[in-house]
Protein backbone atom coordinates (compact mmCIF):
# COMPACT_ATOMS: atom_id res chain seq x y z
CA UNK A 1 0.00 0.00 0.00
CA UNK A 2 1.51 3.53 -0.89
CA UNK A 3 2.03 5.71 1.79
CA UNK A 4 1.10 9.28 0.95
CA UNK A 5 3.91 11.70 2.58
CA UNK A 6 2.60 14.23 4.91
CA UNK A 7 3.64 17.27 2.56
CA UNK A 8 1.06 15.93 0.40
CA UNK A 9 -1.70 15.88 2.87
CA UNK A 10 -0.85 19.13 4.75
CA UNK A 11 -0.74 20.99 0.82
CA UNK A 12 -4.22 19.10 0.50
CA UNK A 13 -5.68 20.61 3.38
CA UNK A 14 -4.27 23.93 2.05
CA UNK A 15 -5.77 24.02 -1.41
CA UNK A 16 -9.96 23.71 -0.18
CA UNK A 17 -10.31 26.54 2.30
CA UNK A 18 -8.76 29.23 -0.21
CA UNK A 19 -10.68 27.96 -2.74
CA UNK A 20 -13.42 27.58 -0.90
CA UNK A 21 -13.89 31.44 0.63
CA UNK A 22 -15.88 32.86 -2.19
CA UNK A 23 -18.22 35.84 -1.11
CA UNK A 24 -21.52 35.95 -2.12
CA UNK A 25 -20.89 38.28 -5.01
CA UNK A 26 -19.04 36.11 -6.92
CA UNK A 27 -20.72 35.06 -10.01
CA UNK A 28 -21.77 31.12 -10.28
CA UNK A 29 -20.28 28.78 -11.82
CA UNK A 30 -21.55 25.99 -14.39
CA UNK A 31 -19.83 23.20 -15.99
CA UNK A 32 -21.49 21.48 -18.83
CA UNK A 33 -20.98 18.63 -20.52
CA UNK A 34 -21.94 14.61 -21.27
CA UNK A 35 -22.44 12.62 -18.53
CA UNK A 36 -19.09 11.25 -18.91
CA UNK A 37 -15.76 11.76 -17.77
CA UNK A 38 -14.64 13.41 -21.65
CA UNK A 39 -13.13 16.46 -21.88
CA UNK A 40 -14.53 17.93 -19.25
CA UNK A 41 -13.22 15.10 -16.18
CA UNK A 42 -9.95 17.23 -15.51
CA UNK A 43 -11.80 20.59 -14.39
CA UNK A 44 -14.12 18.13 -12.52
CA UNK A 45 -10.98 17.27 -10.76
CA UNK A 46 -9.41 20.53 -10.24
CA UNK A 47 -12.61 22.01 -8.19
CA UNK A 48 -13.06 18.33 -6.72
CA UNK A 49 -9.41 19.37 -4.84
CA UNK A 50 -10.13 22.97 -4.48
CA UNK A 51 -13.25 22.65 -3.27
CA UNK A 52 -15.01 25.24 -5.47
CA UNK A 53 -18.93 25.38 -5.68
CA UNK A 54 -20.36 24.40 -8.83
CA UNK A 55 -23.01 22.80 -10.30
CA UNK A 56 -21.72 19.93 -12.22
CA UNK A 57 -24.23 19.55 -15.02
CA UNK A 58 -24.98 16.43 -17.37
CA UNK A 59 -26.70 16.65 -20.40
CA UNK A 60 -28.19 14.61 -23.14
CA UNK A 61 -26.02 14.60 -26.93
CA UNK A 62 -30.14 15.43 -28.06
CA UNK A 63 -29.77 18.60 -25.40
CA UNK A 64 -26.52 19.47 -26.25
CA UNK A 65 -27.39 19.56 -30.14
CA UNK A 66 -30.65 21.73 -29.29
CA UNK A 67 -27.80 24.46 -27.67
CA UNK A 68 -25.92 24.37 -30.29
CA UNK A 69 -28.50 24.91 -32.97
CA UNK A 70 -29.65 27.95 -30.67
CA UNK A 71 -26.29 29.06 -30.82
CA UNK A 72 -25.40 28.80 -26.97
CA UNK A 73 -22.56 27.11 -27.65
CA UNK A 74 -19.69 29.98 -28.40
CA UNK A 75 -17.89 26.75 -30.71
CA UNK A 76 -20.92 24.64 -31.36
CA UNK A 77 -19.41 21.84 -28.91
CA UNK A 78 -19.10 20.42 -24.88
CA UNK A 79 -17.47 21.67 -22.36
CA UNK A 80 -19.04 24.96 -21.48
CA UNK A 81 -18.11 27.15 -18.30
CA UNK A 82 -20.65 29.44 -17.17
CA UNK A 83 -19.46 32.11 -15.06
CA UNK A 84 -22.55 34.11 -14.04
CA UNK A 85 -24.26 35.12 -17.39
CA UNK A 86 -20.93 34.33 -19.82
CA UNK A 87 -20.50 31.30 -21.27
CA UNK A 88 -16.69 29.96 -22.31
CA UNK A 89 -15.63 26.75 -23.95
CA UNK A 90 -12.52 24.70 -24.52
CA UNK A 91 -11.73 22.15 -21.99
CA UNK A 92 -8.13 23.13 -21.48
CA UNK A 93 -8.42 26.42 -21.37
CA UNK A 94 -11.54 25.93 -19.02
CA UNK A 95 -9.46 23.49 -16.82
CA UNK A 96 -6.61 26.24 -16.65
CA UNK A 97 -9.72 28.94 -15.31
CA UNK A 98 -10.53 26.35 -12.87
CA UNK A 99 -6.98 25.99 -11.14
CA UNK A 100 -6.90 29.78 -11.08
CA UNK A 101 -10.03 29.78 -8.94
CA UNK A 102 -9.26 26.70 -6.83
CA UNK A 103 -5.86 27.33 -5.85
CA UNK A 104 -4.23 25.29 -8.38
CA UNK A 105 -1.90 27.25 -10.68
CA UNK A 106 1.81 28.05 -9.41
CA UNK A 107 2.11 31.65 -8.62
CA UNK A 108 5.54 32.30 -10.91
CA UNK A 109 5.03 32.46 -14.22
CA UNK A 110 7.83 30.00 -15.34
CA UNK A 111 6.38 27.58 -12.98
CA UNK A 112 2.34 28.51 -14.69
CA UNK A 113 4.44 28.08 -18.42
CA UNK A 114 5.80 24.29 -17.14
CA UNK A 115 2.48 23.28 -15.59
CA UNK A 116 0.82 24.59 -18.71
CA UNK A 117 3.17 22.70 -21.23
CA UNK A 118 2.38 19.43 -18.91
CA UNK A 119 -1.18 20.10 -19.33
CA UNK A 120 -1.31 20.79 -23.10
CA UNK A 121 1.26 17.47 -23.44
CA UNK A 122 -1.67 15.67 -21.76
CA UNK A 123 -3.92 15.70 -25.47
CA UNK A 124 -0.72 14.55 -27.09
CA UNK A 125 -1.62 11.36 -25.96
CA UNK A 126 -5.78 12.21 -25.70
CA UNK A 127 -5.57 12.68 -29.12
CA UNK A 128 -3.83 9.59 -30.24
CA UNK A 129 -6.28 7.46 -28.34
CA UNK A 130 -9.40 8.71 -28.06
CA UNK A 131 -10.56 8.52 -31.67
CA UNK A 132 -9.49 5.05 -31.80
CA UNK A 133 -13.27 4.72 -30.51
CA UNK A 134 -15.38 6.78 -32.95
CA UNK A 135 -13.20 5.49 -36.00
CA UNK A 136 -15.71 3.75 -38.71
CA UNK A 137 -14.05 0.27 -38.82
CA UNK A 138 -15.41 -3.28 -37.87
CA UNK A 139 -14.68 -4.43 -34.12
CA UNK A 140 -11.15 -6.28 -34.89
CA UNK A 141 -9.74 -3.88 -37.01
CA UNK A 142 -10.53 -1.29 -34.14
CA UNK A 143 -9.26 -3.86 -31.54
CA UNK A 144 -5.70 -3.73 -33.83
CA UNK A 145 -5.57 -0.03 -33.44
CA UNK A 146 -5.70 -0.45 -29.83
CA UNK A 147 -3.08 -3.18 -29.79
CA UNK A 148 -0.44 -0.64 -32.38
CA UNK A 149 -1.41 1.92 -29.84
CA UNK A 150 -0.52 0.63 -26.38
CA UNK A 151 2.59 -1.22 -28.08
CA UNK A 152 3.84 1.35 -30.03
CA UNK A 153 2.41 5.00 -29.77
CA UNK A 154 2.03 5.73 -26.05
CA UNK A 155 5.28 4.23 -24.62
CA UNK A 156 7.43 6.88 -26.37
CA UNK A 157 4.84 9.73 -25.06
CA UNK A 158 4.81 7.90 -21.43
CA UNK A 159 8.62 8.16 -20.60
CA UNK A 160 8.18 11.69 -21.42
CA UNK A 161 5.60 12.54 -18.82
CA UNK A 162 7.89 9.47 -16.42
CA UNK A 163 10.79 11.85 -16.49
CA UNK A 164 8.88 14.88 -14.93
CA UNK A 165 7.92 12.67 -12.24
CA UNK A 166 10.10 13.09 -8.30
CA UNK A 167 9.92 11.43 -5.28
CA UNK A 168 8.11 14.28 -3.92
CA UNK A 169 5.04 13.61 -5.89
CA UNK A 170 4.84 16.70 -7.57
CA UNK A 171 5.77 17.60 -11.32
CA UNK A 172 6.20 21.63 -10.48
CA UNK A 173 6.83 23.81 -7.65
CA UNK A 174 7.21 21.26 -4.99
CA UNK A 175 3.29 21.79 -4.38
CA UNK A 176 0.59 20.01 -6.23
CA UNK A 177 -1.60 21.83 -9.28
CA UNK A 178 -3.69 21.39 -12.06
CA UNK A 179 -0.48 19.72 -13.90
CA UNK A 180 -0.56 16.80 -11.43
CA UNK A 181 -4.30 16.41 -12.05
CA UNK A 182 -3.56 16.38 -15.93
CA UNK A 183 -1.41 13.56 -15.75
CA UNK A 184 -3.52 11.40 -13.31
CA UNK A 185 -6.56 12.31 -15.48
CA UNK A 186 -4.39 10.99 -18.49
CA UNK A 187 -3.44 8.01 -16.76
CA UNK A 188 -7.17 7.26 -15.62
CA UNK A 189 -8.47 7.05 -18.72
CA UNK A 190 -5.93 4.83 -20.33
CA UNK A 191 -6.41 2.81 -17.34
CA UNK A 192 -10.06 2.18 -18.28
CA UNK A 193 -11.51 1.02 -21.74
CA UNK A 194 -12.28 3.81 -23.87
CA UNK A 195 -15.05 1.87 -25.91
CA UNK A 196 -17.49 -1.08 -25.84
CA UNK A 197 -15.10 -3.13 -28.71
CA UNK A 198 -12.15 -2.22 -26.21
CA UNK A 199 -14.16 -3.12 -22.85
CA UNK A 200 -15.69 -6.71 -24.82
CA UNK A 201 -11.76 -7.95 -25.12
CA UNK A 202 -10.27 -9.01 -21.47
CA UNK A 203 -6.82 -8.91 -24.02
CA UNK A 204 -7.04 -5.20 -24.80
CA UNK A 205 -8.99 -4.39 -21.74
CA UNK A 206 -5.46 -5.58 -20.22
CA UNK A 207 -3.41 -3.77 -22.39
CA UNK A 208 -4.84 -0.79 -20.58
CA UNK A 209 -4.72 -1.20 -17.39
CA UNK A 210 -1.02 -2.26 -17.37
CA UNK A 211 -0.25 0.27 -19.83
CA UNK A 212 2.04 2.35 -16.33
CA UNK A 213 3.89 -1.05 -15.59
CA UNK A 214 6.94 0.19 -17.32
CA UNK A 215 7.27 3.37 -16.02
CA UNK A 216 8.10 3.05 -12.04
CA UNK A 217 7.61 7.20 -11.62
CA UNK A 218 4.15 7.63 -13.54
CA UNK A 219 2.80 5.18 -11.80
CA UNK A 220 3.67 5.94 -8.35
CA UNK A 221 2.85 9.80 -9.08
CA UNK A 222 -1.03 8.69 -10.01
CA UNK A 223 -1.33 6.27 -7.24
CA UNK A 224 0.34 9.40 -4.61
CA UNK A 225 -2.32 11.63 -6.25
CA UNK A 226 -4.71 8.92 -5.95
CA UNK A 227 -4.55 8.85 -2.38
CA UNK A 228 -5.10 12.67 -1.93
CA UNK A 229 -8.16 12.41 -0.13
CA UNK A 230 -10.24 14.91 -2.02
CA UNK A 231 -9.21 12.90 -5.44
CA UNK A 232 -10.21 9.41 -3.93
CA UNK A 233 -13.48 11.03 -2.44
CA UNK A 234 -14.56 12.33 -6.35
CA UNK A 235 -13.57 9.42 -7.45
CA UNK A 236 -15.55 7.41 -5.38
CA UNK A 237 -18.85 9.42 -5.98
CA UNK A 238 -18.44 10.13 -9.81
CA UNK A 239 -20.80 7.84 -12.04
CA UNK A 240 -18.88 4.53 -13.14
CA UNK A 241 -19.58 3.39 -16.79
CA UNK A 242 -17.98 0.00 -18.03
CA UNK A 243 -16.51 2.45 -20.74
CA UNK A 244 -16.38 6.28 -21.81
CA UNK A 245 -17.73 6.49 -25.37
CA UNK A 246 -21.31 8.61 -25.21
CA UNK A 247 -22.54 7.72 -28.41
CA UNK A 248 -22.84 4.28 -27.46
CA UNK A 249 -23.67 4.28 -23.36
CA UNK A 250 -27.12 4.54 -22.28
CA UNK A 251 -28.83 5.47 -19.06
CA UNK A 252 -28.50 2.24 -17.97
CA UNK A 253 -24.90 1.74 -17.91
CA UNK A 254 -24.46 4.25 -14.94
CA UNK A 255 -23.73 3.67 -11.31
Amino acid sequence: QVQVAPRLLTVTRLVAPLAMEQSADKPRIKLSYFKVRGRAELTRLVFAVGGVDYEDERVSREEMQRRKEAGDLPFGQFPTLQVGDQVFAQSYSIAKYAARVANLMPSDPLEVLKAESIVDATDDVRSKFVPIRYLPVQPAERLQRYEQFFRDTLPPLLKNFNKFCTDDGFLVGGRLSIADLAVFNMCDYLLSPSCEVQAASPNHTAMGAGCLDAFEQLKAHRLKIEAIPEVSAWLGKRPKTPHDNVLKLTDADFS
